[in-house]
Parts: C-alpha cells; sequence; structure tokens
C-alpha cells in the first residue's frame, strides 16, 4: 500500500467519527486512535485530562525523559459540526479532492504530523527531542487546552501548528491578536414624547462610544476595531435605560494590543451622555502570533524544505487566530499551516486537495534535517 493508500485510509477511520467540540467521547476517541498510531513508531503516547466539558488531548514524545523540546508539532482534533455529520457526509473522493467533516479542519493534519514522523530518518529522531501536542476544543476557543498548549510551548524552540494550508498552498507566516469587551451603558428610562428629558438614552452614549472605539483603529499599523454589536432599547418610544456594545480588537504585535487596551479603557471612563454610566469588561484575550527574527528563519527552512522536496510556497498573514497564538505567548517562533491544503472550512462544502498531501509530509521530515 502506497503512503498516499495508507493515509487516505486512516484519514477515512477518522473523518467518519462525529467529534464536535462538544462530543468529549468522540474526540477522545480521535486521541485513542492517534496515541495508538504514535506508539506504532515507537513514541511515548497519552492521553490527557484537561477537564470536564472537554475530551482527552493527546501528547507524544520521541524522548519521554525530555526538559526541552527541538520542535513541537500541533493539531486539533474537533470539528464545528454536529452530531450526526459524519454518518451524513462520510469521506468521499471525488477526483483530486477529498470531502467531508474536518477532512481539512484539521484532521488532514493531525494525521500529517504522524505521517512525517513515520518517515522520519533514524538520525533525525535520535538527535532531534520532538513532542506532539492534540488539542481537543480549538474550535471553540481552546479554552480548556491553552494553557496546557502554553507549558509545552514554553518548553520548546519552536511550533509548527497543522492547521490547513490555504487553497493555494500558502502556509501562514504570522497572525493577529484578538481581544472581545462588552460595554454595558446604564440610563434612565422615560416616555419618549411626554417626558424626553426626565430619561438618560443609552443608546446616545452607546453609540457616541462605538464611534470614538472605532477610531482608535490604525490603517497603517493594521489594528482594528469593529463595534461588531449594538443592543438597546425596547421601542421606539422610550427612552434607552439599557444598550451593549460588543467590540473584536485586531493588532499584528503586543505593543499595539496595549494601545488599543489603554485606549478602549480610557474612552470607557469618560462621559457619553448625562447621567449615563457604563461599566467594560474584556471577556477575551489572545496574544498576536508575530512574524519576529527568528520566525522568519522558520520560514526559511519551510521554505527551503519544499524547495528541497521539489515544490515551492508562499506565506500569508492572516487576520485570524489560532492556537498558536496561545503558543507564541511563550515568545518561541510560529508558523502555521502546516498541514496539506484545503478550503470551505465550517460548511458542507468543506475539501482536501489530495495532490497537496505528500508533498506536504516530505516537506516536514525534510524539515527536520535541517534543524
Amino acid at each position: 500500500m502506497s503512503v498516499l493508500e495508507s493515509y487516505m485510509k486512516d484519514l477515512a477511520e477518522l473523518v467518519n467519527l462525529d467529534c464536535g467540540s462538544h462530543n468529549v467521547a468522540g474526540v477522545t476517541k480521535v486521541a485513542e486512535i492517534m496515541k495508538k498510531h504514535f506508539e506504532s513508531i515507537g513514541f511515548k503516547a497519552e492521553l490527557v485530562d484537561l477537564g470536564p466539558g472537554a475530551g482527552n488531548g493527546m501528547f507524544a514524545c520521541n524522548k519521554p525523559d525530555a526538559d526541552h523540546y527541538d520542535v513541537l508539532f500541533n493539531a486539533h482534533m474537533d470539528t464545528v459540526f454536529p452530531d450526526g455529520e459524519a454518518a451524513a457526509r462520510p469521506l468521499t473522493v471525488k477526483g483530486d479532492r477529498a470531502y467531508g467533516p474536518g477532512c481539512s479542519d484539521c484532521k488532514s493534519g493531525v494525521l500529517a504530523i504522524y505521517y512525517a514522523l513515520k518517515a522520519a530518518r533514524p538520525e533525525d529522531l535520535e538527535r532531534l527531542s520532538i513532542a506532539v501536542a492534540l488539542n481537543p476544543d480549538e474550535e471553540t476557543g481552546s479554552r480548556a487546552s491553552s494553557a496546557w498548549l502554553r507549558g509545552i510551548a514554553a518548553k520548546s524552540s519552536r511550533a509548527l501548528v497543522f492547521e490547513a494550508a490555504r487553497e493555494g498552498g500558502q502556509l501562514v507566516r504570522s497572525r493577529k491578536g484578538s481581544s472581545n469587551y462588552v460595554v454595558t451603558f446604564k440610563g434612565v428610562s422615560s416616555h419618549a414624547g411626554n417626558a424626553p428629558y426626565r430619561g438618560a438614552n443609552a443608546n446616545i452614549a452607546a453609540m457616541r462610544f462605538a464611534l470614538a472605539a472605532a477610531g482608535l483603529a490604525d490603517v497603517e499599523k493594521g489594528t482594528t476595531v469593529n463595534p461588531g454589536v449594538i443592543e438597546g432599547g425596547k421601542a421606539p418610544n422610550i427612552i434607552s435605560d439599557c444598550c451593549v456594545v460588543k467590540l473584536d480588537t485586531r493588532y499584528w504585535n503586543n505593543e499595539d494590543d496595549r494601545a488599543l487596551h489603554e485606549g478602549i479603557m480610557k474612552l470607557a471612563d469618560a462621559v457619553w451622555a448625562p447621567r449615563v454610566t457604563q461599566t467594560i469588561e474584556r471577556v477575551s484575550h489572545s496574544n498576536s502570533m508575530p512574524l519576529s527574527e527568528a520566525t522568519k528563519e522558520l520560514v526559511a527552512q519551510i521554505t527551503e524544505a519544499a524547495k528541497l522536496e521539489g515544490f515551492d510556497i508562499d506565506w500569508v498573514d492572516a487576520g485570524g487566530a489560532s492556537d498558536g497564538n496561545h503558543m507564541a505567548e511563550a515568545g518561541l517562533p510560529v508558523i502555521d499551516g502546516c498541514g496539506p491544503a484545503g478550503g470551505e472550512f465550517h460548511c458542507d462544502r468543506e475539501f482536501l486537495r489530495i495532490d497537496t498531501i505528500e508533498e506536504r509530509i516530505r516537506m516536514i521530515t525534510r524539515f527536520l534535517t535541517l534543524i
């Protein structure tokens, strides 16, 4: 059986399982399958309890006693799809594309790690300490696994994330960080016709605040502030006594994150309408995955590895976050999109480019010879 035939057989086993983030048994089953795979090539593998409500993680290492890892490989085992989706849409091949829930996001990357290490030269496995961390909850923000990933990253020299490469084959060399804020405005309700001045309009305060917050964005720096949700009022003839603004911010580096945060907090302390007060909460935060000098060196090594395997790759900078952002907090260089290419994620048109499977496996195996 060829490498590709074996890979597709193993991929079908993973794709044809319901393993949405909240299907604890399904995600844990994927972890159990991958544990056996890594044990079959001599890695020490274990399931990791990440608490109630999350499936098990899977950790594997070729040198169990190592206190530092030359490289950390990561991919997530969960999907966004509900139970029943796997039976309704099992892995299907049409031409040079495969279809099925999670086939590209991120089951193809999970398997690519295993196949690359399976093909690695014995001398590279002897020379290098390699860690593999497969987490169960990326699609819901990695709330259970992000601290675990950061802990492993803190002991690693570099990290590769095996989310799918872009549809055109590009890898991701940097990602923006993101924060989300909820700002709640409290005013005084009153009749809009008979007694408008007895009220204090929370909606007006919220809208003024939202416009000011959006003005903190900087096109040149690539920072954005999006008042994506504004909810307030009960009826047109009632002065609104409550309004909520939900903000999304994005930034390429953590210095800009701090500047945005300080600016938003300063705005939240201001008065935006008479007798209207507000409270603010930052409900989520993710550091950026920056293009540091160390990351540029990692990018060059992967680019060279691809070239040595007979193909060229391009790179993109992404506005969305991934588990790479969590690991980058440890200060190590991180790149993403190391899995085979695909597209149309999170819908029934999701596909995997079969023609990129073997080349990406060879690229990673070759990369191990360069570090």
